[in-house]
């Protein structure tokens, strides 16, 4: 039975969700201020923790922080409960170390579909030994300030390696529209306007199986140390409305996720935002083979 350790100081809204949350099979500690939510994590070591952000005594931000630096409960997974919906309060959640954020009152379907997903992603077995990665045929990294100028260089990068590796003109346009939208996010969300930091594009083309190499796979990566921005999260926009009808900033992460294969987005205190972009390459069309010649008496 799965423990969770609910920190939340208003007595309904822990009775209802306790009784919830029993009723669904797990076991549920309950503490009513952020440092007994602390000292109980590190004597009961849950499973999962629910953090209430507004506590007394010390705030869940503050709660949350001593439970990272603490290393009996640095790897527990945290999700944070907030009256607010505010994306700063996300952020701020994140930044101090929650894996996950969710608003109050509480949508239990959509509070239950988060802690499954990070109980699964605790309990997995550890994975078999992988091969070694194959080294790749071309490598390109650069950093660059976050602004608008710094685009035409790494498009013009990603057009030469294209190049150097023999891609399909197609398709390197289509890479280097993915890579402009992608651009766009880190200038417009990760930074505070005038603020620009660094943004750190990784550029690697692998080889498929066999002799003799050619290039198979295309890896895009982006770095930034900005606010946590995910941009999987903007929901596809309705493509039947009109352009000026539809809410703003679907229309980058749709076209990335029509022209390319794999994304992946992640944060961490270490690394910042990360974004990986895949996208596998046609395999050359075989010519087709001469035909003998026919010999006329």
């Amino acid at each position: 039975m799965p423990k969770i350790l609910l920190v939340e100081d208003n007595e309904m809204n822990r009775e209802m969700l306790t009784r919830r949350l029993a009723r669904r099979g797990f076991e549920v500690l309950v503490a009513t201020d952020g440092l007994q939510g602390v000292a109980m994590a590190t004597r009961e070591r849950p499973d999962l923790v629910l953090m209430d952000m507004s506590l007394p005594g010390i705030d869940g931000w503050e709660a949350t922080r001593r439970l990272r630096a603490d290393g009996a409960t640095s790897a527990v997974p945290i999700v944070a409960l907030t009256a607010h919906a505010m994306s700063d309060d996300r952020e701020r959640a994140l930044a101090a170390g929650c894996d996950e954020f969710d608003t109050k009152p509480v949508d239990l379907p959509r509070l239950l579909d988060k802690i499954h997903r990070l109980l699964e992603s605790r309990s997995a077995p550890a994975s078999a030994p992988q091969p070694a990665a194959p080294q790749p045929l071309l490598e390109y990294e650069a950093t660059l300030p976050a602004v608008p100028s710094s685009l035409p260089t790494f498009k013009a990068a990603l057009g030469e390696l294209c190049v150097r590796a023999g891609i399909d003109a197609a398709v390197r346009d289509d890479l280097q529209v993915v890579l402009d939208e992608a651009c766009a996010n880190v200038v417009k969300h990760a930074y505070p306007p005038d603020q620009p930091g660094d943004l750190r594009l990784a550029l690697r083309v692998l080889p498929a199986a066999g002799a003799p190499p050619r290039p198979s796979t295309i890896e895009i990566t982006l770095t930034d140390q900005g606010r946590p921005f995910n941009p999987l999260e903007k929901p596809t926009p309705d493509l039947s409305l009109s352009w000026s009808d539809r809410p703003l900033g679907g229309l980058g992460i749709h076209l990335i996720r029509t022209m390319t294969d794999r994304q992946n987005y992640s944060h961490s205190q270490a690394e910042g935002n990360r974004f990986e972009i895949v996208k596998h390459l046609p395999s050359p069309t075989p010519a087709p083979p001469l035909e003998e010649p026919t010999c006329k008496s």
